[in-house]
């Protein structure tokens, strides 16, 4: 083996070793960095502007988008997590000051009532069951809840001190995004070994997919997390914000989406017999909330990124499960790369075809 090929690989080897390190290293970051990168291209334009400002440079301009983003997004952001805890909190001593075993045994036995006129027998042979060990149920239940919050606390009081870190490391990382971005971007596109034709392809593809892509779910889950404050404010439902916290969370996920939220509620409704407020919330979540699933984010996305609804409904599906929240953004725009790609390698291979 010639002395230039040994070299050659020795470098490459040290140089795969080098970037596995730096992974370990920026890993336990990665979702603070992926973050802040999502906020500064979604507020690139802003910053653009402001730098173009008398006596305003790159710097200051950057300093006043990331105060911006900070006061708008990130601080409200914590204090919606707080508030949310808080209300939590709220939300179950209220059920526990509400709910006793004689409580409850009451409200198995009137719906035991109700189903021994109208329901099956086997719905009636369960409630009979129910009825006869509640307290058991209670109790077990009860202290299998005490002792899994009594193992997990350390790990989520670390985990929520981690948190505002991040929160901290999110507005850090974004200052230097909005003021070096540009270079960074430049340099990156200038290591790429692609044709420069095939490089803007891939670039201006990136661009439109992560547009779009935030545009549909932030733009999708904010008006899903209103209705849904909206709606649980005029029935008179019990934590309306917190529902619409959790609304534009869970609105992200594939499949069951903002139902996982309203749904459990509507279900409960039905049980306590408040059928006007059940009908209106059944409603008012299928075409009001839900729909929007199924109907608005398809179409922000899909739009612009030309991707096939299934192939991007599977994209978040599976990024979710692989990469977690982040997961949601990273499938669509990894799944808009293999598609820039294989246009490169058709048109590279198989130009007659083209």
């Amino acid at each position: 083996m010639k002395r230039e090929h040994i070299l050659s690989a020795f470098f490459i080897g040290l140089f795969i070793f080098i970037l596995y390190q730096l992974f370990l290293i920026f890993s336990p970051f990665i979702n603070a960095i992926f973050w802040a990168g999502v906020l500064a291209f979604a507020f690139h334009p802003l910053n653009q502007q402001i730098a173009r400002l008398p006596k305003i440079n790159r710097s200051v301009a950057s300093v006043i988008t990331t105060v911006f983003v900070v006061l708008i997004v990130v601080i409200p952001a914590a204090l919606i997590l707080l508030s949310l805890i808080r209300e939590a909190i709220d939300v179950y001593q209220a059920l526990s000051s509400r709910i006793t075993v004689d409580q409850f045994t009451r409200w198995i036995e009137n719906i035991r009532q109700t189903a021994a006129a109208k329901w099956p027998p086997e719905i009636a042979k369960y409630l009979d069951y129910a009825e006869k060990n509640v307290s058991s149920l209670l109790v077990n239940g009860v202290q299998k809840t005490g002792n899994f919050v009594a193992i997990k606390f350390a790990s989520i009081t670390k985990g929520f001190i981690f948190g505002i870190i991040n929160f901290f490391l999110i507005g850090f990382v974004l200052f230097f995004f909005l003021r070096d971005g540009q270079y960074i971007y430049e340099a990156l596109y200038r290591l790429i070994p692609m044709e420069n034709t095939h490089k803007k392809l891939l670039s201006d593809k990136l661009n439109e997919a992560f547009a779009a892509i935030i545009r549909g779910q932030f733009v999708t889950s904010i008006l899903q997390g209103i209705m849904a404050t909206i709606a649980f404010w005029a029935l008179s439902l019990p934590a309306p914000f917190l529902v619409g916290s959790l609304t534009f969370l869970t609105s992200m996920v594939p499949i069951t989406g903002a139902a996982t939220v309203w749904v459990p509620f509507a279900i409960y409704l039905f049980v306590i017999q408040a059928y006007t407020k059940f009908g209106l919330l059944l409603v008012f979540g299928i075409f009001g909330i839900s729909l929007m699933d199924n109907i608005l984010k398809p179409l922000l996305i899909g739009e612009k990124t030309k991707l096939p609804i299934l192939l991007l409904f599977l994209g978040s599906l599976g990024g979710l499960r692989m990469y977690g929240f982040t997961g949601i953004f990273l499938g669509p725009l990894i799944l808009s790369v293999f598609f820039v790609l294989l246009k490169i390698y058709r048109e590279q291979f198989f130009p007659t075809e083209v």
